[in-house]
């Protein structure tokens, strides 16, 4: 770079709140559409009783905590805390592969078919998955 496409320190600071605003709002958009999809629920009302009791709740637990994780990197994504890149990162692919597995038929595998509002709410979650990973990468790079 040369000195006049070089950004100044002042880009650099509007840049990055901009994107510890957009990662912040990415999180919570994430964990408001992970909370009608959670099985046996309002979207997902798929019967699980064929798992085991553990892979259920170890599974609930896991989107619980995923969402929960959510909402608190937000809350420190608007405290403009550099880290929360690879924080989100990390969610982000976290989010991901519990969508990516439940698409693919990975896991959970169960009798019933998958609901099609389901279906097109995790189609949706796993777009703006990865485009929240974008986001975490840039804000990684900066």
């Amino acid at each position: 770079m040369d000195a006049w496409t070089a950004p100044t320190a002042l880009e650099r600071v509007m840049n990055h709140s901009l994107l510890t605003t957009l990662i912040g709002s990415f999180l919570v958009w994430e964990a408001l559409l992970l909370i009608p999809m959670v099985p046996g629920k309002l979207v997902d009302t798929r019967d699980f009783s064929s798992l085991p009791r553990w892979q259920y709740n170890g599974f609930n637990a896991f989107l619980t905590s995923l969402g929960l994780a959510s909402f608190v990197v937000a809350g420190f994504a608007m405290a403009n805390q550099h880290w929360v890149f690879v924080a989100a990162l990390v969610l982000s692919l976290g989010y991901i592969l519990v969508f990516a597995a439940d698409l693919g038929a990975v896991f959970p595998v169960v009798a019933d078919p998958l609901p099609v509002q389901l279906l097109v709410l995790e189609a949706i979650a796993l777009a703006s998955a990865g485009a929240g990973a974008v986001i975490a990468i840039q804000g990684i790079r900066l």
